[in-house]
Order: structure tokens, then sequence, then C-alpha cells
């Protein structure tokens, strides 16, 4: 009678366990595209002003649309501050479609 009683325990945990752990991975994967997405701006933030090549355009080229495009002078030299999107791939299920990434060069 005690082994009737616990069959099926474990798929119910299982069960259970099943949507956090593919909501952990769907994290995982959206963080990776917003770490890798600022790395990609960063990298042309750095290649335009290297060339000395319209900003904008470049991202724009590089098929990233800036939201806002700052320049500021810090008493050194000037800096540039960069807001972009990045689409999401599973933040659509909380809410989120797209993630607001900020770069500078200061």
């Amino acid at each position: 009678m005690n082994k009737l009683n616990k069959r099926g325990q474990s798929l119910i945990m299982f069960i259970l366990f099943l949507p956090v752990m593919l909501m952990a991975f769907a994290l995982i994967i959206d963080v990776g595209l917003m770490y890798g997405g600022k790395i990609k701006g960063e990298a042309l933030l750095k290649e335009a002003e290297k060339e000395n090549l319209d900003i904008e355009e470049y991202f724009k080229l590089n098929d990233l649309e800036i939201t806002k495009l700052r320049k500021t002078n810090n008493g050194k030299k000037e800096c540039v501050i960069i807001n972009y999107n990045i689409d999401s791939i599973f933040g659509s299920l909380v809410g989120y479609k797209n993630y607001d990434i900020k770069i500078d060069n200061c």
C-alpha cells in the first residue's frame, strides 16, 4: 500500500518545476542577447570614432537604430552617450518587447 501512494510524486514535481526551468532558460537567452547587443554597440562606437564616421549612419548600416544620441564634454575629451533598443525573444511573455541599451565612451 505504501508504494501505491507514492507513485507519480516525481511526475508532479517535474510538471511543477518545468515552467520555472523554461523561464530561467528564457531569461538566460534574453540576458545574453542584451550583453551581446551592448558589446556590439561599444565596438561600433569605437570603430566609428576611430575612422571618423557618422555614428548614426554607421549604427544604421549595422542594424542598430539609435533612439537617443547625446554629446557632452567632460573637460578632457568629447563624450558620446548612445541609447538604442534590442528586440527581446522571450521578454514579450512578461511585457518587454525590447530592451534599452545605453553605451558611452567616457
